[in-house]
């Protein structure tokens, strides 16, 4: 069966002025197998730091912090990048894949000979 990934803006950090800049961005993904939806869920989270430097309102490209949408904090390059490299869903494959089917464990209790 399938995992699904999806990926949401869960908080924004910004710097504490007037701009509203945002500095950081924590996204969360939900990765679910559809063999068993309701007990094959995990959520994990990324945080990630956003260049602030030298960024103005008045910057090429400068989004107001009221006309920010998921997509386009999803698709900033920053973010991008970071959740491209990012290990959560692999983790969470992981983690998924070993409750469906777990590991045989290497030792195990034996009822005594006596």
């Amino acid at each position: 069966m399938a995992i699904t990934h999806t990926q949401s803006v869960s908080r924004l950090t910004i710097v504490n002025n007037s701009d509203n800049i945002v500095s950081e961005v924590e996204v969360t993904t939900k990765s679910v197998d559809d063999s068993d939806p309701t007990n094959l869920v995990i959520e994990g989270t990324d945080t990630i730091q956003v260049t602030t430097e030298g960024v103005t309102t008045s910057t090429s490209g400068f989004v107001a912090y009221d006309s920010l949408t998921q997509d386009t904090i999803l698709n900033w390059t920053e973010v991008k990048n970071h959740l491209d490299s990012s290990n959560t869903k692999i983790n969470q494959e992981s983690w998924i894949n070993s409750v469906k089917t777990p590991p045989t464990p290497t030792h195990i209790d034996k009822a005594l000979p006596f």
